[in-house]
């Protein structure tokens, strides 16, 4: 039954999947159609702080996400509140991703200072935002796979 009691882990699984879902499409499937809008709203650098090349960069990741997380993540929302059995493996993959896209992110902030075009500085936004991707994707996965099952009961 949807509205049986649910674990907190559910919520904690959910609430991360929804608040990730929302700020990419914001950030990064925005980025995809319109660039400098996503620059105002502060989701993406700009062309001043990364460089044509880095635009480009973010553009692909802007890609990848919108045609590849971003499906998993809806799918994954949709199957947990239905309690189907396939959405412990697309929400597990989700959190791989998550833990992934934002350690490759991390490296990328420290590898390019230096870079010719980059100047960008992050500031602790940036790393508390990859910080709570990291921690919450390898918390979801390792729950996924040891105990996810709960998530359905």
């Amino acid at each position: 039954m949807i509205t049986a009691k649910r674990p907190f882990a559910f919520w904690c699984v959910t609430g991360f999947l929804c608040i990730a879902l929302v700020l990419l499409l914001m950030g990064q499937t925005l980025s995809l159609i319109d660039y400098e809008l996503a620059v105002q709203l502060g989701l993406q650098e700009s062309v001043g702080d990364v460089g044509s090349f880095g635009v480009q960069v973010n553009r692909a990741f802007g890609a990848g996400d919108t045609i590849v997380y971003i499906p998993l993540m809806v799918l994954s929302i949709i199957g947990l509140v239905l309690k189907k059995r396939w959405s412990l493996i697309t929400a597990a993959a989700v959190m791989g991703i998550s833990a992934y896209w934002a350690t490759t992110i991390v490296f990328m902030l420290i590898f390019l200072p230096g870079t010719p075009g980059y100047s960008l500085q992050p500031g602790m936004e940036y790393w508390f935002f990859m910080a709570a991707f990291i921690i919450f994707g390898l918390w979801g996965l390792l729950y996924l796979m040891f105990r996810g099952e709960k998530l359905l009961a």
